[in-house]
């Protein structure tokens, strides 16, 4: 009898830890996709922009740094559009682990309408992350900075 009750607490423990394996999405859901292309990796094609910044260096606009997001691949990826200067930077930040990928050099991007880059893609699948971009003006002699908010979805 002590021993029937024993191996049935051990089951319902085991099968209660199971469960949380199992029904825990977070990180690892869309790992396979961190620091892929998102133009390559397919992931682009249902990109939206769910958070975005304008950067500034005093009164004039030099940019806007965006935080990209697939709804198919649950991904994340930052781009800067510098409207200036082809220096520039990106990054994009997943708050729960500190992980982060860059992008540089900017090039020209006619569709833009400015020199940009994106950032390689984090997961994003229940877990929060920002963008940050910086802008050099004309003559690459200031720079100004912006952060997007964080995204869940």
């Amino acid at each position: 009898m002590i021993r029937s009750r024993l191996l049935r607490s051990v089951l319902i423990v085991l099968l209660v830890a199971g469960a949380g394996l199992i029904a825990t999405p977070g990180a690892s859901y869309a790992a396979p996709y961190d620091g892929q292309n998102p133009e390559t990796s397919g992931c682009a094609s249902t990109a939206t922009t769910p958070r975005s910044a304008s950067i500034y260096v005093g009164s004039v606009k030099v940019g806007v740094v965006q935080l990209r997001y697939s709804t198919a691949c649950r991904t994340v990826w930052g781009r800067t559009i510098a409207y200036y200067s082809s220096k520039g930077l990106t990054q994009v930040y997943r708050n729960s682990d500190g992980a982060y990928q860059s992008c540089l050099p900017f090039t020209w991007v006619a569709s833009l309408g400015g020199y940009s880059c994106y950032t390689p893609m984090l997961n994003d699948a229940g877990v929060t992350s920002y963008a940050t971009g910086w802008a050099w003006t004309s003559g690459n002699t200031n720079v100004g900075s912006a952060s997007t908010g964080s995204y869940l979805l």
